[in-house]
């Protein structure tokens, strides 16, 4: 796992929830190592802790989350080839915006994972490029992580 990501923990009674896992198999591996089960987690309704919810079929899907937004809205995640294309002309329209300031920097900002970015159209125009922690606080969605749950309450 890349120790540059910091995994967020939740703990509860008797035990801890971890999301923002990278990957899939990231998070298959965490819950092997610590004797975890995976579930499916959302954060919804502007909640801060995640509550179990299998609306995203993430587990099914093998995705570590998804986003749920109005229909208005088309989400593209970054392994999709549309993401790309759009990602690029998002950079050409920056640059001429911004007479060439180095727009790749912002598409690739080092605190954000790769995975996690995702761009937000809306009447077939680019609203928003965001991540999903922004979605949940910026533009009030839902969203819906791959999680482990641990017994006990590990917070380190």
């Amino acid at each position: 796992m890349d120790n540059s990501r910091k995994l967020h923990k939740f703990a509860y009674d008797d035990y801890t929830v971890v999301t923002n896992f990278e990957t899939f198999e990231d998070a298959k591996n965490y819950a092997a190592e610590r004797n975890g089960e995976m579930l499916e987690v959302g954060f919804t309704d502007g909640s801060d802790n995640p509550m179990p919810n299998s609306d995203g079929n993430l587990i099914a899907d093998k995705r570590t989350f998804r986003v749920g937004l109005d229909p208005e809205y088309q989400v593209l995640y970054s392994d999709d080839p549309k993401f790309q294309e759009m990602s690029e002309l998002i950079l050409e329209e920056m640059k001429k915006k911004e007479n060439d300031v180095a727009p790749e920097d912002w598409l690739g900002d080092q605190n954000i994972a790769p995975g996690d970015r995702i761009i937000i159209v809306k009447n077939d125009q680019v609203n928003t490029v965001t991540t999903r922690e922004r979605i949940k606080f910026l533009m009030r969605g839902n969203v819906y992580e791959l999680a482990v749950k641990i017994p006990g309450t590990e917070t380190e």
